[in-house]
């Protein structure tokens, strides 16, 4: 293998691809990154058999042929290269890769290519298409709902469901839920459903650059793939039964207020500051047209906001968990937002006023 590439389109291949290198690889093939060369394209591949990652760069290929370096220091060699033409050259009958430059030299020691684990093609099975901006905003409104312990791992993915021209995204902890729709451009006449990794769609997330590009993602059974510029990214689903989120989203509700987000948000930040050690409880509760919120530390002090608000039903007062309160308030991009209250003991309900695509479910604290 024998290409010439540019340092900048090196550097970017190599880290996308990073990406999915597993930390701790149980096998040392896991740790590298695999060079590939077809039709003037270098492919890089990287995986932790849960996550793959490929992406193509534009090349100069001299010499086709592949190879598998490990992913740690070729990325920081990579990175640490100066901005010039790049020469990558496989010496014959080695593993060895030689990175040249300008009149210098460094010389990698690599793995076997046939070693390297197969990232699958998937076929064709539910293929849609949407744009990377609605799916960025779906990810980032619903993905801080997901729990990160790993022994309940249903929690830890998203629950993705296809219906009709519909993509919905659903993620919870258990203390909370997030529900966010987006409209898919591409005409679907089947439905499908399934738990996606939130690390996943948190990566796709990140890596798309040009937010106006098209998304594609082709569902199986245990896949999915997804598909935008140079990069492809596929993982596995994550099996179990998702929680029956209709049943736990309350029809209807006893108070309902409409707040400032940004005052809301910026009061609640503030309460949190002495909210009590441990719980981060805040009061809520409702006094004419004002939302009064307090906290209190027995060591610290106290803290007392009023909000003015707008306020239909009745008196109501309730607990919540500040960080929970403002996870959503930052990433809810309405001016205003709906607070549906039913009691202390039942679930908060918040929805940005301006559209109908979503909703955040919270918990109150039960307070002795």
């Amino acid at each position: 293998m024998k290409i010439l590439c540019t340092r900048e389109n090196l550097l970017y291949g190599v880290q996308v691809v990073h990406r999915a290198v597993s930390s701790k690889p149980n096998q040392p093939i896991l740790s590298g990154i695999l060079l590939n060369t077809k039709n003037n394209r270098l492919y890089l591949s990287a995986t932790d058999l849960e996550l793959g990652i490929n992406c193509s760069i534009p090349v100069q290929v001299v010499e086709e042929g592949s190879a598998v370096l490990p992913a740690k220091i070729f990325s920081e060699i990579v990175r640490r290269l100066p901005d010039t033409m790049i020469d990558l050259e496989l010496i014959p009958g080695t593993k060895t890769l030689t990175v040249n430059y300008n009149s210098s030299q460094i010389s990698i020691n690599g793995m076997h290519p046939e070693e390297f684990p197969v990232i699958p093609e998937i076929d064709n099975n539910l293929n849609l298409i949407l744009k990377a901006a609605v799916f960025k905003n779906m990810v980032k409104q619903v993905s801080f709902s997901t729990a990160v312990d790993e022994n309940r791992p249903i929690f830890t993915g998203i629950l993705v469901v296809v219906e009709n021209d519909t993509l919905k995204m659903i993620a919870t902890d258990t203390h909370r839920l997030a529900y966010r729709t987006g409209i898919i451009d591409s005409s679907i006449t089947s439905s499908w459903q399934s738990i996606i990794p939130a690390k996943a769609l948190i990566e796709v997330s990140r890596l798309i650059q040009e937010e106006n590009e098209s998304l594609q993602i082709i569902l199986t059974d245990n896949q999915v793939l997804f598909r935008f510029g140079d990069i492809s990214l596929i993982t596995r689903l994550i099996e179990g039964q998702f929680p029956n989120y209709k049943q736990v989203i309350p029809a209807s509700c006893k108070t309902k207020i409409r707040i400032p987000t940004k005052a809301l948000l910026e009061a609640v930040e503030r309460a949190s500051l002495l909210a009590r050690e441990g719980s981060n409880v805040i009061k809520i509760k409702t006094q004419g047209n004002t939302l009064i919120i307090t906290s209190s530390s027995q060591d610290l002090g106290k803290v007392y906001e009023e909000i003015d608000i707008e306020i239909q039903g009745e008196e109501t007062q309730i607990a919540f968990n500040s960080r929970y309160l403002i996870d959503v308030l930052k990433v809810i991009d309405s001016e205003e937002i709906l607070m549906e209250l039913t009691g202390s003991l039942s679930p908060g309900v918040l929805r940005p006023v301006e559209t109908s695509n979503y909703l955040y479910l919270i918990l109150p604290v039960r307070l002795n």
